[in-house]
């Protein structure tokens, strides 16, 4: 019971750890990017380095122990992020006084989430890297959100009459997610997406809403989560 104990607070040592990375990296991100990088934010490499270094430092842990606090912090820094993209931010204050932890994410474009993908690749390559199998499904729901909302077909995919098509490309998708998001989403303008189409082909490979097409998608997952409620 002793040895339980001290790994129960070896992994909140951790993942609170990852909380205090989350809030100082994050405090004033820019999710409204307008541009698409290259390589994983500052954030999200410092989190890799930090669960890295301390994977290394805790090595000589039993296997079920080290799995578990690989699992426990991979799935903090998922449900995290999760939370940060879908919480509402009319929770701001409430949860400013309540956590101490920073606001959601009041607004994401595009290049945001364009980009976020980019971190969530860097999240799963490291946990390949850890020789703890399945270790990359911690961040599925993440990476399912990501990847609909830079699905070019999500439009088509989010009509009612394709709910099998999407439950089957997208398992771990939520609609009530899906409505988070799109009332936080920045919608490009007709020129900056013209601007951005002509510009590298990886821009041309991402869905782009204009503020019309969120108003209209944010209409259609409203009705299918009303007429659910029913």
């Amino acid at each position: 019971k002793q040895v339980a104990n001290m790994y129960s607070s070896v992994y909140e040592i951790c993942r609170n750890k990852i909380d205090m990375l989350i809030d100082f990296s994050l405090e004033n991100f820019a999710w409204v990017a307008r541009s698409v990088r290259d390589s994983p934010n500052a954030y999200a490499e410092s989190i890799v380095e930090y669960m890295r270094s301390t994977f290394q430092c805790l090595g000589p842990m039993d296997e079920g122990s080290r799995a578990g606090l690989h699992f426990s912090c991979c799935g903090h820094v998922a449900e995290r992020l999760v939370k940060l993209l879908t919480d509402p931010v009319d929770e701001l204050e409430r949860r400013r006084v309540s956590s101490g932890s920073i606001a959601p994410v009041s607004k994401i474009d595009s290049f945001g989430f364009r980009n976020l993908a980019i971190d969530i690749a860097h999240f799963e390559a490291f946990a390949d890297s850890t020789g703890v199998g399945q270790l990359r499904e911690c961040f599925s729901e993440l990476k399912c959100l990501a990847a609909a909302l830079l699905d070019r077909d999500l439009p088509v995919l989010l009509l009612p009459d394709n709910f099998q098509a999407r439950r089957k490309k997208y398992p771990f998708l939520s609609l009530e997610k899906v409505l988070a998001v799109l009332e936080k989403y920045a919608g490009t303008g007709i020129g900056e997406k013209l601007m951005a189409r002509g510009g590298s082909v990886g821009n041309r490979e991402f869905l782009m809403l204009e503020k019309k097409e969120v108003i209209q998608l944010t209409k259609i997952v409203k009705l299918q989560l009303g007429s659910q409620n029913m």
